[in-house]
């Protein structure tokens, strides 16, 4: 696992949960130096933050890949890219139609890695999944963990 990684917000948000000596809490700390953070990610973070140590926790993530130029933005070619993926996925799979809406942020985040030749690393599986049949990313899926184990 020598490229670059963009771990999903799934990643982060079930490391936090789980601790920091839990597998995935020691996969992001392992994979540090090849994260970038995907701009779709830190604001799902931003958004679902609500207790201050949390807040401080998602600031110093956003602080340190910004200080090292590992921000990943969509350009706009990136955004007509996802268009085209959620309407391929309209068309050939209508049965997901009605998860369309909150597909948006998970394609965001797979054509953004495309930008930069990075893999996926999230716990959402179907998601991924169904993203990765109508465009070409790496992607590697953990599993969640159960934080009473």
């Amino acid at each position: 696992m020598a490229e670059p990684v963009i771990f999903d917000t799934s990643v982060y948000v079930t490391a936090m949960r789980a601790g920091p000596e839990s597998e995935l809490a020691r996969l992001l700390r392992s994979r540090l130096p090849r994260t970038h953070l995907a701009a779709v990610v830190a604001a799902e973070l931003q958004a679902g933050v609500a207790q201050a140590e949390a807040r401080r926790a998602v600031a110093a993530l956003v602080r340190g890949a910004r200080r090292v130029g590992r921000l990943v933005t969509p350009t706009f070619t990136s955004w007509l890219r996802a268009g085209e993926v959620m309407a391929l996925i309209r068309r050939r799979e209508p049965r997901h139609i009605s998860k369309l809406p909150r597909l948006w942020n998970d394609v965001l985040i797979a054509v953004s890695a495309t930008q930069i030749g990075a893999m996926v690393v999230s716990a959402n599986r179907r998601d991924f999944e169904l993203a990765r049949r109508h465009l070409s990313f790496a992607l590697r899926v953990v599993e969640a963990e159960d934080r009473s184990s």
